[in-house]
């Protein structure tokens, strides 16, 4: 039964149409309700910004949006249904919403019984709305900021040059940066910014970070000047989707917005209040809206295209066209103001009215015992669920902020012998711990070693002198080019007969050393021992052959010492996981104070042998200390007691502990600990329950975002009732806070 039938309309407000606004962002959605006046289009309520995460989360903040809007709005007014979807450049591909994007509109309005009239593209709809609102095309790069990524637009004279999509970093400005870097072209940029997105705390942020950035040290980034940053407020991008959707429908010179504004009432939104086209007319083409065709089949043209069929109330206002198939989307019909409005307790105004619409007694009237029967069941069954509305859900709202960082060191002495803790000295009661573990590892030899064989030949020695001389085996003999050769064995050289007949013995030599180098030609003169080659010499009988050289792996002093200290390394990691298993409940290993004794170390081969792969066995003794978690964080409390600034707790959960390990001391440790403390703010979680009780999640967020500090929330309600019956419960003792660091 339609409750709103027994509510009074006037023919004005029956022949009155109004029309949806969705704007939807990266995390963000908004909605607005307008209508035409004359040859205006005037908004009449924008609801605040909801924010979602999950795909899973778009449709609750959609609905949270639309309700918002409605919230404040008359009970008589008869609820939009057609829909003007604003979204970022990302949706839009070819002149159409990307279907993965089609999808989520297509299930919004099935479930929230929107029709849908067109799309519009956020920065060109902001591009229209400047130059109505400036009288000139606009010159600028509008910059969507969403939570992962940026959005830039680059417009020159009102055309759109092209759109990029950046992933965001750690760096706003490195990413802006890239961002433009794309467009290429000698061309200076527009010395103007524009920033968009549904929360203006960030981009407060983001124009300040924005200003402050020297342009002139990017090379491929020429601005003329410093570019003046702005800030598009939410409601002006509802004025620009609303704009653009009342010049599809109906030959409107401007917009305004005058009522009611995010559920409070105000005499006009500051500055856009009222903002006219200009003279000439404004073709609908030019705004990107299509007519008498399928949207399918042709190219993106201007801001807006056309996904819907037009109320034929408002045809009449422009020039008869063929409109396009309408979207195939079945909605039931659901009556927002009409059901949530009216449902007013104690009152129940309604009732009377149905009341007053039953037959009068005395009348003939068959089955009125029945029906009657049926109106107290209905009534019985309404209040019992109101009663379970009112009194039974419960919610977990976590508020998650950003904590203010505290860090202190202090010096302290982990002392196996100690009973307590002592805050004077700072001496922590502590437990030993020991282990064993051995293990293996092989490693490529990385050395190298010469091997080879050593020249051989024949020489005969000369003795000029007028005496024998005896060479000993080993006696050294020097070559022309320098290479040292040495006798086989001993010799005896007879004096020489005459100066010109000395006395000869013919030997066999060796290399001193391996390689080819000492293969020598017949004929070398070789110096023989300490003797002047003029009395004593040799010359060798026969060519020197069979030297020879190579390179081949070896074991290294190096090689051992790193293999032994990777595998120190590892059995180390590995006892120091026994020892933290061997930790007691509620107990800290310090890992830190992990020391080890050698036990056992045999390496396979020793330095110079020729192998490749290395092998070495160790075992090692390992301790180390372990101390209570209370203790240590009674320590850390005491501290950092004095230095928490006002406003914010200490929390026992909220402190971390490093700790570095300084010597031993007697069967303990003297170590520096490092405590790292999350502060959260203080807040009073009963008084912030009392503040949201009742409220929409995404009004409850709204107010959450005044606690120092806030970053996001998490609510879950139970059980979770669809549509505007998805409230935080009404009693504020139903509700959990809950307060964690981001």
């Amino acid at each position: 039964m339609d409750l709103k039938s027994f509510l009074p309309h006037t023919d004005k407000e029956k022949e009155k149409e109004y029309f949806w606004s969705l704007i939807i962002e990266p995390g963000w959605v908004q909605a607005g309700v307008w209508d035409i006046e004359g040859e205006k289009a005037e908004v009449i309520s924008i609801s605040p910004t909801t924010a979602w995460e999950t795909e899973g989360e778009l449709l609750g903040a959609a609905d949270a949006a639309l309700s918002a809007a409605v919230q404040n709005l008359p009970d008589t007014m008869v609820e939009p249904t057609k829909t003007v979807f604003g979204v970022n450049p990302s949706w839009v591909g070819e002149g159409q919403i990307k279907p993965e994007y089609l999808e989520r509109i297509r299930k919004i309005c099935s479930d929230l019984s929107l029709s849908p009239v067109g799309f519009v593209v956020l920065p060109e709809a902001i591009s229209h709305l400047t130059k109505v609102q400036e009288g000139a095309p606009l010159n600028a790069c509008v910059l969507g900021i969403g939570k992962d990524t940026l959005e830039i637009a680059l417009f020159r004279l009102g055309n759109l040059v092209g759109a990029s999509q950046i992933a965001r970093s750690v760096s706003m400005v490195d990413d802006v940066a890239e961002g433009l870097a794309r467009f290429s072209g000698s061309e200076a940029f527009p010395s103007r910014i524009i920033l968009y997105n549904g929360k203006e705390g960030e981009l407060e942020e983001v124009k300040q970070t924005l200003l402050n950035v020297s342009w002139e040290s990017f090379e491929k980034i020429k601005f003329l000047h410093s570019p003046k940053v702005e800030i598009i407020p939410p409601e002006k991008k509802i004025l620009a989707v609303c704009l653009a959707g009342a010049s599809e429908i109906a030959n409107v010179t401007g917009v305004s917005a005058a009522k009611v504004i995010g559920g409070v009432v105000r005499e006009e939104v500051p500055g856009q209040a009222n903002i006219s086209l200009p003279e000439e007319d404004v073709n609908p083409e030019e705004l990107g809206f299509v007519l008498g065709k399928d949207v399918t089949s042709i190219p993106k043209v201007g801001r807006v295209s056309q996904t819907a069929e037009l109320l034929p109330s408002l045809r009449e206002a422009s020039t008869p066209k063929a409109l396009p198939q309408k979207l195939e989307v079945e909605t039931p019909a659901v009556d927002r103001f009409g059901f949530v409005r009216n449902f007013r307790f104690p009152q129940f105004a309604f009732l009377k009215n149905f009341k007053a619409s039953l037959p009068k007694p005395g009348l003939s009237f068959p089955g009125k015992k029945v029906l009657t029967f049926g109106v107290i069941s209905l009534a019985i069954i309404f209040i019992l669920g109101f009663v379970a509305w009112w009194f039974l859900p419960k919610a977990l709202v976590t508020i998650y902020v950003s904590p203010q960082k505290l860090e202190e060191r202090t010096e302290a002495t982990v002392d196996p012998e100690a009973d307590a803790l002592n805050f004077s000295e700072k001496i922590i009661p502590g437990k030993v711990l020991t282990t064993n573990v051995s293990g293996e590892r092989t490693k490529a030899t990385t050395g190298t070693k010469t091997v080879g064989d050593k020249a051989k030949g024949n020489v005969i020695i000369q003795n000029g002198t007028a005496s024998a001389i005896n060479l000993a085996a080993g006696t050294i003999l020097v070559s022309n080019s320098g290479f040292k050769y040495v006798l086989d064995a001993s010799v005896s050289i007879p004096a020489a007969i005459s100066p010109s007949n000395p006395g000869t013995t013919t030997v066999d030599v060796v290399a001193d050393s391996i390689g080819a180098e000492y293969n020598l030609a017949k004929d070398e003169v070789f110096d023989v021992g300490n003797y002047p080659r003029s009395e004593v010499d040799a010359i060798a009988t026969s060519d020197f052959t069979g030297g020879s050289s190579r390179q081949i792996p070896a074991v290294s002093d190096e090689d051992q010492s790193m293999l032994e200290e990777e595998l120190l390394d590892e059995l180390m990691a590995k006892a120091k996981d026994d020892l933290s298993q061997k930790v007691g409940e509620n107990e800290t290993f310090i890992t830190e104070s992990a020391v080890s004794t050698l036990t056992e170390k045999t390496f396979g081969n020793k330095v110079g042998d020729e192998v490749e792969i290395l092998k070495l066995d160790l075992a090692i003794d390992v301790k180390g200390l372990s101390v209570s978690q209370g203790q240590l964080t009674d320590l850390a409390m005491e501290t950092l007691k004095g230095k928490v600034p006002d406003g914010y707790i200490l929390r026992e959960g909220q402190i971390a502990s490093e700790f570095e390990f300084l010597e031993e001391s007697g069967g303990g440790a003297k170590v520096m600990v490092l405590f790292r403390a999350n502060l959260l703010p203080e807040v009073n979680p009963d008084e912030i329950a009392k503040e949201i009780a009742g409220k929409y999640p995404s009004l409850a967020e709204d107010y959450l975002t005044n606690i120092r500090g806030f970053s996001r929330a998490e609510i879950k309600i139970n059980p979770s009732l669809p549509g505007k019956l998805k409230s935080l419960p009404r009693i504020s003792r139903n509700i959990e806070i809950e307060i964690a660091a981001e």
